[in-house]
């Protein structure tokens, strides 16, 4: 990294400042099918990412070629980017503090374990879901991807920091059939070690979703009570994150901008961003410029609390930074964004709440990407199951669920205890007190 540095201030002008950050990404993914081999990629890839600053301009470029010149002519771009870029108060460099190498979550033992083992483990997937219930025929796609993430970052006013990673997703789509009717269901898990990711729980989920929404009724539209099945939340909430972000706030794209301290949900909910949750799948000492990651409570029984900020947003909103500057790679500038997001769980059990005289337990939603953040509006097909005194009556599929994310949110009545993660954001399953379902 010191020459790096080197080359980076050889080739800096005089009056600028820089900020550099270098990673390295080795990747695996499995892919399986009929209980074979689909797809098998590996790959690796590295590169660095250069902001320089001056005044209240800055420029930005990258390149995958760490040799001298190459740095150096990064360095030179990024240069001439700054001093034809409009003047913006909110450009800044990060941190200032020498951090040193931080420890994090770095899964030895599942980067050892053999390629065939790994594969073995996708395929067992398939046979496992197949095991639960005689009406699942086929698994259309199993999935496993692996990535080992090298970071490195420094700046011209004192920053360092450098740490290794892991991260593992595995995902499933199960195929159920019964008497000609076929129903599809996906499921997804995250974890930042391959021993703790919970292949179990997420097949599990799958073939529930899958085999319970078989052979469906007819639905005349009208309102019913309705739980959100806890992806469906998750779902949801991580559809509507840009609301919370500082970058939505400074573009006037968010409908909580003025709310700070105000009711905008029902008292029964709190959302949290935690960048220190223990085990949490974007669980980082620092966010990508520097600034410690932390617990942020944005909803608390119902009140807004604040935005998720990142260097440029806080200046811009007149905040502090959050720990909420977020990169997608070396390519990528940072931006603010979520860390693990998530609802806390209450009370009710999942099967308690169904308990009700008449409820539809949406467990599969489509149409997550036509959500607007921005208004809040949204439209959304739907699968789901209509119990009766906590026993299944029908399932109903192709039903339309829509309104707005904050008349959802105030007709929330109770909230599970039945939290889990999908990747980096979790919810419990919510139930609705009434909701418009269209047939």
């Amino acid at each position: 990294m010191e020459s790096i540095r080197r080359w980076v201030e050889e080739a800096i002008g005089s009056g600028y400042e820089y900020e550099v950050y270098i990673e390295r990404r080795k990747k695996t993914s499995i892919e399986t099918s009929k209980e074979s081999i689909e797809n098998l990629l590996r790959a690796e890839d590295a590169g660095i990412g250069i902001r320089v600053f001056k005044g209240k301009r800055m420029g930005f470029s990258y390149t995958t070629d760490l040799r001298e010149s190459f740095v150096k002519d990064c360095v030179k771009i990024a240069m001439q980017v700054c001093d034809i870029t409009p003047e913006d108060e909110g450009f800044s460099l990060g941190a200032c503090e020498n951090l040193g190498n931080l420890q994090t979550y770095y899964d030895y033992e599942g980067l050892k374990k053999p390629i065939d083992e790994k594969i073995e483990l996708v395929i067992g997937l398939e046979k496992y879901a197949k095991n639960l219930d005689s009406r699942v025929k086929g698994v259309r796609k199993a999935s496993l991807k692996e990535a080992e993430v090298e970071v490195h970052c420094f700046n011209s006013c004192g920053l360092f920091y450098s740490y290794m990673g892991t991260w593992y997703t595995s995902s499933i789509a199960v195929l159920a059939e019964e008497d000609g009717d076929q129903s599809i269901s996906y499921d997804f898990a995250g974890s930042r070690t391959l021993s703790e990711l919970p292949l179990k729980s997420m097949v599990e989920d799958a073939v529930f979703k899958a085999t319970a929404t078989l052979k469906p009724s007819s639905f005349e539209t009208r309102r019913i009570p309705i739980i959100l099945f806890r992806e469906a939340s998750a779902m949801i909430l991580e559809a509507f994150t840009p609301i919370f972000l500082g970058d939505a706030l400074v573009k006037g794209k968010t409908f909580l901008k003025d709310m700070e301290g105000r009711k905008v949900f029902s008292e029964k909910i709190t959302i949290v961003d935690d960048g220190r949750l223990e085990g949490g799948f974007l669980s980082l000492p620092v966010d990508s410029e520097g600034h410690p990651m932390r617990r942020n409570i944005l909803v608390e029984n119902g009140e807004f609390k604040g935005f998720l900020h990142s260097t440029y947003t806080a200046i811009k909103a007149g905040a502090k930074p959050t720990g909420n500057s977020i990169r997608e790679g070396f390519k990528s500038l940072p931006t603010s964004g979520i860390t693990n997001l998530f609802i806390l769980p209450g009370n009710k059990s999942l099967e308690e709440m169904l308990e009700a005289e008449e409820v539809l337990l949406v467990t599969d939603l489509m149409g997550l990407h036509t959500a607007d953040p921005v208004s809040g509006d949204f439209s959304l097909g739907a699968s789901g199951i209509i119990y009766r005194g906590g026993k299944k009556e029908r399932s109903v599929r192709g039903v339309i669920i829509g309104g707005n994310i904050r008349d959802l949110l105030n007709s929330l009545v109770e909230v599970g205890s039945d939290l889990k993660f999908y990747g980096n954001v979790g919810s419990p399953s919510l139930y609705i007190k009434d909701m418009v379902v269209g047939g």
